[in-house]
């Protein structure tokens, strides 16, 4: 064995046969990114993965104008597929309402929403919400589409198609998203009647998140020189 080491051509081949040992198993574990396997393929790809998403945020605001007690306004966000995307998928949907009640009473003005998802696809619930405009910010209502997503990169086990179902909304959140707010305007009685409220405007902002996924195959290789 001694001699078989000492041959310069021996010890050439003995590298060779190493390397190859250890690029075999990267190059298999890389080839379905690499040569653009169809999607079968690829999605039945199993293995450890390393899991990321990219994110983009449409935002709408509007204001309402001036509110009188118990004046309506319906705000409206339209989420279409062209606007998702291919291969992406909605993360969530987040309705605000903002006010500052700026006449001189004791009495904070409101606003009271409820939302109207009869134009939108998959199984939403509708919500309800109300607040002051004492500090600014009177309610939000947030709809998670894609539960348990938060947007973190992680490392998992599994088939690719498998953890891309995980994180899918399934077709969900198109459509016509609409929330009808209602003011309430309260006097104080005292200041109030003497000055009036004249009403509120209310500031109003959708926020739709939207990602996509993004997998790595995790390569484990073992330290020769540790066994």
């Amino acid at each position: 064995m001694q001699e078989f080491f000492q041959d310069r051509r021996n010890q050439a081949m003995f590298g060779g046969t190493v390397l190859f040992m250890f690029i075999f198993p990267i190059y298999f574990a890389l080839v379905p990114s690499l040569v653009g396997l169809d999607d079968a393929g690829v999605s039945d790809s199993s293995g450890t993965w390393s899991v990321s998403f990219t994110e983009e945020t449409f935002t709408q605001t509007e204001n309402s104008g001036e509110l009188g007690d118990g004046d309506t306004y319906d705000s409206t966000f339209i989420l279409t597929e062209d606007m998702i995307g291919v291969n992406r998928n909605v993360a969530s949907v987040t309705f605000e309402v903002s006010c500052t009640d700026t006449d001189d009473n004791l009495a904070n003005d409101e606003a009271n929403g409820e939302s109207d998802l009869a134009g939108v696809t998959g199984d939403i619930q509708d919500q309800s919400a109300s607040g002051t405009c004492g500090g600014g910010d009177a309610f939000t209502m947030t709809w998670s589409i894609v539960d348990g997503y938060d947007g973190q990169t992680y490392e998992t086990e599994g088939k690719m198609s498998d953890i891309t179902s995980r994180w899918s909304d399934n077709g969900s959140a198109r459509g016509d998203w609409l929330v009808g707010i209602t003011a309430e305007i309260n006097e104080d009685p005292g200041i109030g009647i003497i000055f009036g409220d004249d009403g509120e405007d209310y500031d109003l902002t959708w926020s739709v998140v939207v990602f996509e996924v993004s997998m790595e195959p995790v390569l484990n290789i073992d330290d020769p020189t540790t066994e």
